[in-house]
């Protein structure tokens, strides 16, 4: 699905970036800090649909608040620095008492773990509109209101983090083997009546029980009947040079191996992890030919599933055989 690869690339580069934060903030390099507080204020920006602009811009510089939402009346102070103090230095400002007389709300976001700070007393010495349950974020609470978010919204938030954050253009990335096949699957008429397969669907049949895979039983179904088309495929690909259809095959089974190591991971969420981790390895490789992303995701499952079928993946009930003599 769109919303595991999102979020789980959102996710990711989030908390690489805290741990940065934190990491240099310890030894005083504090400029990561300054561009930070542009990234979350886009973020947020997207998150919960705000109009956040930096409030040094503004003409009435607000002391140790950094982000101002005219049109919804909300102040953000963004730091790393997560202490009960920093919060009740900040409310002691006398400079907000005017937000306060304009209905402004007060919110805190922290690049850190704040859960302990919410059921902190603080001392809101002018009585600004703060609650510390709803108005102290922090990396669990955006990305927990990301998980939420509508997947258009997602993708936007997506992209943000991808432009922000995500890896240089590296003039030395690697092509694969596995994106050529989806360059060439790509381009077939998947739509057109599969040819005649000689698959034996009560062996197949018999490997999707034995791996607990009755849940996704309709996607292996769905994709299967491209076999032969898939078959012919790696035939024309291995005239290309000796182990280039072997080289995607054991890709696929590194996929596999990793995933089934993990714990409390079901048979069916590993099917569909190794079906992201593949989307994800093809989107990396230089030689990918971009398509739309309903015909990569259709293109990378009729790929695992021919792995399923051929004993690349999952284990094989005693006597599998997957083309009838």
């Amino acid at each position: 699905m769109k919303r595991d690869i999102y979020f789980s690339y959102i996710s990711e580069k989030i908390e690489i970036l805290s741990y940065r934060i934190n990491s240099m903030g310890k030894l005083n390099i504090l400029n990561l800090n300054i561009h930070a507080e542009f990234f979350y204020r886009d973020l947020c920006n997207l998150i919960y649909g705000l109009r956040l602009e930096n409030a040094n811009t503004d003409k009435q510089n607000i002391a140790a608040i950094d982000l101002i939402d005219k049109n919804k009346k909300i102040l953000i102070q963004v730091s790393a620095t997560c202490t009960k103090k920093k919060i009740n230095d900040t409310l002691s400002k006398d400079n907000l008492v005017e937000y306060k007389n304009h209905g402004y709300k007060l919110k805190f976001l922290f690049f850190s773990d704040a859960k302990n700070l919410r059921k902190n007393t603080f001392t809101n010495k002018h009585n600004i509109a703060f609650n510390p349950k709803e108005d102290i974020m922090d990396k669990e609470t955006l990305l927990n209101d990301i998980l939420k978010c509508k997947i258009d919204n997602q993708q936007e938030i997506f992209e943000l983090v991808k432009a922000e954050l995500g890896e240089k253009p590296d003039p030395n990335k690697i092509s694969s083997n596995l994106a050529e096949i989806i360059n060439l699957l790509s381009e077939e008429d998947l739509a057109s009546k599969p040819q005649s397969n000689k698959l034996h669907e009560f062996n197949i049949n018999k490997k999707i029980e034995h791996n607990n895979l009755l849940k996704i039983k309709k996607l292996i179904d769905t994709h299967k009947i491209h076999f032969t088309k898939v078959d012919g495929i790696y035939r024309e690909f291995d005239k290309q040079g000796n182990n280039k259809s072997l080289s995607v095959f054991n890709k696929l089974t590194g996929f596999y191996t990793q995933e089934i190591i993990k714990e409390n991971c079901s048979e069916s969420q590993i099917f569909i992890n190794i079906i992201n981790n593949t989307i994800t390895h093809i989107q990396e490789s230089e030689n990918y030919n971009k398509i739309p992303i309903e015909e990569l995701e259709q293109c990378v499952s009729i790929i695992v599933v021919d792995a399923f079928i051929r004993c690349k993946i999952f284990e094989n009930p005693e006597g599998y055989s997957y083309v009838t003599a």
